[in-house]
């Protein structure tokens, strides 16, 4: 290539750039096509257009792509690193796993492939290898804020508080106008009366660069530190503020898309038949489901705890793959009642899935405790009629009381923050929960949260044999279950049984009246 040419790539290249830096991933991905006609050597135009169809959830064409890339330049790191990316967005996590090891076989210190690895890896409750990645990376760059702030989350999930901690103080030096890490810290500690951290945090929030992110990490800490020590009126003050202050940062959020799915699931399986199948699809599958801070951790951490069990936390598998159905109305018309009637069809979906969940390990019953798959239990029986699914049914008002006072990992939840939409999602959900106990009732084992916590062996002996499964003193024992936790519930799962949230919200509905517009029972 002649420098004429070479100059003409960069500029070219740094448009691109400019490009996808602002979001515009169309023209990123058609300017990107044509420069690759005649620079098809070059990885890094592969690159700009397979991230442009991750952020554009076409993960598909991103590895078509990339498969080729690797056919044309053989050996790039970046290209098998990303390629590895698109099997883990498509579930395939062998392959994944796979296309990260080709990557460190290359380049020992390839930081991506080794971060890439300690996610892989710790959604397989492989601990020890998630742990060696992290570490890893962090010993080729501690001076990365993400790579501190993964590591911290993986000791948190593993209940190393203290190591956690240590990492925490570090990234507070390294990086002092970064709030992730007082939020992080919040999950994992107790906070006593004049806690030093807590006046750390008042004295941050005057910064007046903060952003909305930001101020909401802080806000919710703060929350959290006030709950600690029962000051209720700096408790509901900063709560109110976090949420406020949280929703913001959800640009153009709708609520309308959740309401129309929930009625379309209604009127559409509203006259579908179910009936008892010969088939054993799904007989190695567990779902608990429920609303987020309703015990799913606590099942998943008693259940898993099993010596036949493998804990797959909370899995995308199954939203993934009937979100990628349900793009538009008229496809989920379709298949709602067409596909679920043509039986070999059936076949191939529900066994596409089922080799998804056998990756975490084909020998062991597979536990997913994804609260929000209580929306297709309807597909569920259809596509698995031998799966258990157990519903971890708790006074909602409770549940949404503690959804409102905790901040969540991922974009998907705005209505969480915003007072009025928690309370549509809330009654949608015991709508939708209804429904199915009206249709199916047996299919589901309702857990009642405050009767596991009030008789725990009984209960657990009950959800036990309600999963063709024995009864085991490791169930009881749950706190010495060395699955991750990487949930809101991080601390609470590292605890033995305690009631003392029973009924917690009586004490805080006249500070945030909207709890009283929740629908004041637990979904039949």
């Amino acid at each position: 290539m002649n420098n004429k040419n070479i100059l003409y790539l960069k500029k070219e290249l740094s448009k691109i750039n400019i490009l996808f830096n602002k979001r515009e991933f169309d023209t990123v991905i058609q300017k990107s096509k044509t420069l690759l006609k005649k620079n098809s050597n070059q990885a890094i135009i592969y690159n700009y257009i397979a991230l442009s169809y991750f952020e554009l959830d076409k993960t598909e064409q991103a590895l078509e792509l990339l498969l080729l890339a690797d056919e044309n330049i053989p050996s790039e790191t970046s290209i098998l690193c990303n390629i590895g990316i698109a099997f883990k967005k498509l579930g395939n996590l062998t392959k994944a796993r796979n296309y990260f090891y080709k990557v460190l076989n290359l380049n020992p210190k390839h930081l991506p492939s080794h971060i890439n690895l300690g996610h892989l890896e710790g959604n397989l409750n492989n601990s020890a290898q998630a742990t060696k990645h992290y570490a890893e990376a962090y010993n080729l760059n501690n001076n990365l804020e993400e790579v501190l702030i993964y590591s911290i989350l993986n000791l948190s999930s593993l209940g190393k508080f203290l190591e956690a901690k240590k990492i925490i103080s570090e990234l507070n030096s390294k990086f002092p106008k970064n709030t992730k890490s007082y939020q992080l810290f919040s999950k994992i500690h107790k906070y006593e009366i004049n806690d030093n951290h807590q006046q750390i945090m008042l004295d941050k929030i005057k910064d007046q660069n903060l952003n909305y992110e930001d101020l909401s990490n802080l806000y919710f800490a703060l929350a959290k530190s006030y709950f600690d020590q029962k000051n209720i009126e700096n408790f509901v003050h900063y709560t109110l503020k976090a949420n406020e202050t949280k929703y913001k940062t959800f640009q153009n959020y709708s609520f309308e898309s959740q309401e129309t799915r929930n009625k379309q699931i209604i009127n559409h399986f509203n006259n579908f038949q179910f009936y008892e199948k010969d088939s054993r699809k799904g007989e190695n599958l567990i779902f608990i489901v429920g609303l987020p801070r309703s015990g799913t951790t606590l099942l998943h951490q008693i259940i898993s705890a099993h010596s036949k069990v493998f804990g797959a936390e909370e899995s995308h598998i199954l939203g993934d793959f009937f979100k990628s159905k349900f793009k538009d109305n008229v496809s989920f018309v379709n298949f709602s009642t067409k596909e679920l009637l043509n039986e070999d069809l059936v076949e191939k979906l529900s066994d596409e899935i089922i080799s998804k969940y056998k990756m975490y390990d084909e020998n062991k019953i597979i536990v997913d405790k994804m609260p929000f798959n209580f929306q297709w239990i309807g597909f569920m029986k259809i596509l698995f009629p031998k799966a258990k699914i157990i519903h971890s049914n708790r006074n909602t008002i409770d549940s949404t009381f503690s959804i409102y006072r905790n901040l969540f990992e991922g974009p998907s939840m705005g209505w969480a923050y915003n007072q009025n939409y928690l309370v549509k999602y809330v009654n949608l959900y015991i709508d939708l929960m209804s429904f199915w106990k009206k249709k199916m009732g047996s299919f589901i084992y309702d857990c009642h949260y405050e009767t596991l916590v009030s008789n725990q062996i009984d209960e657990t002996k009950k959800i036990l044999e309600f999963c063709n499964l024995e009864f085991e003193n490791n169930c009881v024992n749950y706190t010495e279950n060395k699955t991750p936790v990487k949930t809101v519930s991080v601390s609470q799962a590292r605890q033995k049984i305690y009631k003392s949230s029973v009924n917690l919200s009586n004490k805080y509905v006249d500070y945030f009246p909207f709890l009283n517009q929740v629908t004041k029972k637990k979904a039949p």
